[in-house]
């Protein structure tokens, strides 16, 4: 078999293969014998109907099947004699079977990038491990304390910041009611009925909480507030709202004490002390996964830096479109509109392009350090992946492994175990040095 490789952008290789006669007669008689066994041709026993009948009455058959065995047999054949790494094969074409019965065809296939791998076996990276110090375990068990607060009516003063305000308040944008202008506005800027609002700077619209600030139960009032520019209701910004307001109470939230008692609530049979020191077993761990993460990271940044190579276009496409998908929920769950994204559709573009670009490379690389240190992935390996999988989408785990099997979804998870395991491998030989002027020890 003859093949003529012609290197292309993006990791596209151009083939062009022959195949000898010889091989392409022995596979037509072959095919053909299995039509002759077959075959049903009235005046002939099963099977013994003359070769050369086959051969005519099914020529076009015969070549149908003979083509699609030897491109399949002779492409993987081609890949293996030039040594290709090969990702797919895009396309097939101008396949002939000449009268010398040789047979060409063109074929593309996506390739793996090429590149010399650098040293990763002794890495020094910078990184500071924070150390869990009584300030960040007291926060947390601070954190406890909301949802176990209360609320007592507040008598005898005026409402004050911190407080929570009882009121009936309507918005009102030019003449027009805020519930009317834009209807799809949240509630609570629109206006509500016997609403408890929180006293703080970021409540509704910036300036709300300091204008109804002093106001005493039973109080009214109207006013005017300017809606700045970067208000996250883009309809809004810039223009002004009115409201009126009427107070009708005012509750002020009561923390409970730290202490067993409330530790017994949190979680029954601890102690404040046992709780504190299982919060601090918490958050040690944290900053210990962290610091792991970190040091993964910056190895992998090292690497990259000294790595430079094509990458698939269709690869990099995808990670493109994967990362904007993350990008947009992320942004979602924050509360940014569809109108404020497409605002910053081409800024959001970008960032997605570089970041699928390092991915694609880091992904390359990694698995060129599996290949290189044969590591493996196993059955364990791969029923934790599943399973995990199965927990993280809320689905069985037969379910899931069937969804796999239809649509060949295990090879992308081998994929990443296997970079995984690269990554660790480089980690567990990374020396970290503490940057200048930090105050831990790694």
């Amino acid at each position: 078999m003859n093949v003529v490789c012609d290197p292309q952008p993006n990791c596209i290789v151009n083939l062009q293969v022959e195949l000898p006669a010889d091989q392409v007669t022995r596979e037509w008689q072959s095919i053909a014998k299995d039509f002759q066994r077959q075959a049903r041709i009235p005046g002939y026993r099963p099977g013994k109907a003359p070769q050369s009948l086959i051969d005519t009455r099914f020529a076009k058959d015969i070549r149908e099947e003979l083509e699609k065995k030897l491109l399949r047999d002779s492409i993987h054949e081609a890949i293996k004699q030039k040594n290709l790494r090969v990702l797919s094969v895009s396309k097939v074409e101008d396949v002939q079977i000449g009268d010398d019965k040789t047979m060409r065809y063109r074929a593309s296939v996506v390739t793996a990038p090429e590149f010399e791998l650098p040293d990763y076996s002794a890495l020094t990276v910078e990184l500071e491990k924070r150390p869990v110090n009584e300030e960040d375990v007291q926060k947390w068990l601070e954190q406890f304390r909301d949802p176990h607060a209360t609320f007592e009516a507040v008598e005898g003063r005026p409402l004050a910041m911190g407080d929570y305000a009882v009121m009936t308040y309507e918005g009102k944008l030019g003449d027009q009611l805020l519930s009317e202008a834009l209807p799809k506005a949240p509630a609570q800027l629109q206006g509500r009925r016997n609403a408890w609002i929180f006293m703080d700077e970021g409540t509704l619209v910036p300036g709300f909480a300091k204008t109804i600030e002093g106001m005493a139960i039973n109080d009214e009032r109207s006013f005017t507030l300017d809606v700045p520019a970067d208000f996250p209701l883009e309809d809004l910004r810039g223009s002004k709202v009115s409201y009126s307001a009427t107070l009708h109470g005012i509750n002020s939230k009561q923390l409970p004490p730290l202490d067993d008692a409330l530790a017994e609530k949190i979680e029954p049979g601890k102690t404040l002390e046992s709780l504190r020191a299982e919060i601090r077993e918490r958050l040690e761990n944290l900053a210990e996964s962290q610091f792991q993460n970190g040091k993964r990271n910056a190895a992998l940044k090292q690497l990259l830096a000294l790595v430079q190579c094509e990458l698939p276009a269709q690869a990099v496409q995808r990670e493109v479109s994967s990362i904007l998908r993350e990008i947009v929920q992320e942004n979602q769950v924050r509360g940014v509109s569809d109108d404020e994204l497409r605002t910053h559709q081409d800024e959001l573009v970008g960032i997605a392009q570089q970041s699928a670009l390092d991915r694609v490379r880091g992904n390359f690389l990694l698995l060129r350090i599996a290949e290189k240190e044969k590591l493996e992935v196993n059955d364990t390996d791969m029923l934790m992946a599943v399973s995990e999988m199965a927990r993280r989408y809320e689905i069985p785990v037969k379910k899931l492994v069937k969804d796999l099997q239809s649509r060949e979804g295990f090879g992308p998870i081998r994929e990443q175990i296997l970079m995984g395991k690269a990554l660790d491998l480089i980690a567990a030989n990374v020396t970290v040095r503490e940057p200048a002027g930090g105050t831990a020890k790694a």
